[in-house]
């Protein structure tokens, strides 16, 4: 009678011990996955904050250099007027990436006093002018290409004086060409291309030609004004 009633309760007793093995293995396959979910997410922050690391270095490299653009420049420019930089040299470059087959020429500017002016003539082969900031970043370029005549005749002026000139000179010459720069210090490299070593000394002598300085705008031309008109009559 005994084992009659224990019979129905042998069965979940018996079974037990299988659900128990079957809690652990959802456990550890639930565990397994948050532990490789934990793993993923690990690697994707690693690399996150590795590129974070690497841009912030790059950007912050020319604010610690002490060796920029900027500084080797100074050494070398003269306060006033184009400098004709060292023929380049490989290997003793003044400046990274100069080309031993054209003449480079520096002038820097300020413009916190005076707009600046860079005017140069251009002999037959190839020239371009290209303005930097301190920093070194360029914000423009132009080539003989663009140039409408045999000069390049620019001028350079920050934001309050582009205004003003805008509102001075409403149609200004076309033949000068007004640039507005980010910032009131920085430079302009020159190249001309040398064609043949015969050359050499005619692009060097026109590139030592350029004119670099700042200048006092005119006051602008008033306008023509015709006859006065005549006074209206009281009578009317």
């Amino acid at each position: 009678m005994r084992d009659a009633l224990r019979m129905p309760f042998r069965g979940l007793r018996r079974s037990e011990p299988s659900l128990t093995g079957e809690l652990r293995t959802r456990r550890r396959r639930l565990f397994g996955d948050i532990g490789f979910a934990r793993l993923v997410l690990l690697a994707v922050l690693v690399v996150v904050l590795s590129a974070i690391v690497h841009i912030a270095t790059i950007l912050a490299i020319p604010h610690f250099a002490t060796r920029d653009a900027w500084s080797r420049i100074t050494e070398l420019a003269q306060p006033v007027g184009v400098t004709l930089l060292p023929r380049a040299v490989p290997g003793d470059e003044v400046l990274p990436g100069l080309d031993p087959a054209v003449v480079y020429g520096v002038c820097t500017y300020d413009l916190s006093e005076a707009p600046f002016a860079i005017v140069a003539a251009m002999p037959g082969d190839y020239w371009s002018i290209a303005f930097h900031t301190r920093g070194g970043a360029i914000f423009y370029a132009v080539n003989d290409e663009a140039a409408t005549s045999d000069r390049f005749d620019i001028e350079i002026r920050n934001a309050r004086q582009m205004r003003q000139f805008r509102l001075e000179y409403p149609d200004p010459d076309e033949e000068i060409l007004t640039i507005e720069a980010p910032s009131d210090v920085g430079f302009a490299l020159m190249r001309g291309l040398v064609s043949a070593p015969s050359e050499r000394p005619r692009v060097e002598a026109a590139m030592a030609a350029t004119v670099c300085e700042n200048f006092t705008p005119p006051p602008p031309v008033p306008e023509a004004v015709g006859p006065p008109l005549p006074r209206p009559s009281p009578l009317r």
